[in-house]
């Protein structure tokens, strides 16, 4: 098992498919690439199997780069190691993510996701389809993660396995499930919460999601948008 730390840092996509996604930063040692079995996946062909990793040290959080290529980016430099400060922008192939140091003081953490969990989908042969998010509403700050994209099953909880991780105590470990039920339509299950899930202030077992619901899940909101790409 790798040992997991608590610091607060993360990084947040800022280009590529899952743009405005954010990724936890928990391990001593977090790999980046394109082989699954990398802690952070990202499916880009212009970034090597083995691409870098991110070291927690006693100075802070280094960057190394894993191939020597010179295709490893820290504001636009080439590195092969490079001690990371908040707001540095990291850059491999064609995926961007901007590197923040902490979290800030607030009683718990906005949803995050780690990128081991979600696998970045295929593009859809057909030229135009229907990208579903939910919008973090009432708790956002600076550098937090604002949406998140939906894939066709995501756990939400409390656990740092679920696909959507809560750090809230009012929230269960696997509090609920999306899914996925037809081209673009999404419901959502309450997994028998302790507290509830609720759609629109009501709550639900099970709720077919429609454009503009608001969810409620702890102390936690999230808007349903659906976009056309």
């Amino acid at each position: 098992m790798p040992q997991e730390i608590v610091s607060g840092a993360y990084l947040v996509l800022q280009k590529g498919s899952l743009v405005g996604k954010r990724i936890e930063l928990w391990k001593e040692c977090t790999t980046i690439g394109r082989s699954r079995d990398s802690d952070i996946f990202l499916e880009d062909i212009s970034v090597h199997r083995k691409q870098a990793r991110i070291l927690f040290t006693h100075d802070g959080y280094v960057l190394r780069d894993d191939h020597g290529s010179n295709d490893s980016f820290v504001n636009e430099q080439v590195i092969s190691e490079q001690l990371l400060n908040s707001g540095d922008i990291l850059q491999f192939g064609n995926t961007q993510m901007t590197f923040f140091a902490n979290e800030g003081t607030r009683p718990f953490q906005l949803p995050s996701s780690r990128g081991r969990e979600l696998h970045i989908g295929k593009t859809p042969a057909s030229s135009t389809t229907t990208i579903a998010r939910l919008h973090i509403t009432g708790t956002q700050s600076p550098g937090t993660m604002h949406s998140i994209e939906l894939l066709p099953k995501m756990i939400i909880g409390r656990s740092r396995e679920c696909d959507i991780f809560l750090e809230d105590l009012t929230v269960s470990r696997h509090h609920a499930t999306l899914h996925e039920v037809n081209h673009g339509e999404y419901e959502i299950v309450d997994n028998h919460s302790a507290t509830g899930t609720f759609v629109n202030g009501k709550p639900i077992n099970h709720c077919t999601l429609h454009e503009g619901d608001v969810l409620q899940i702890g102390n936690t909101t999230f808007a349903l948008r659906f976009s056309a790409v």
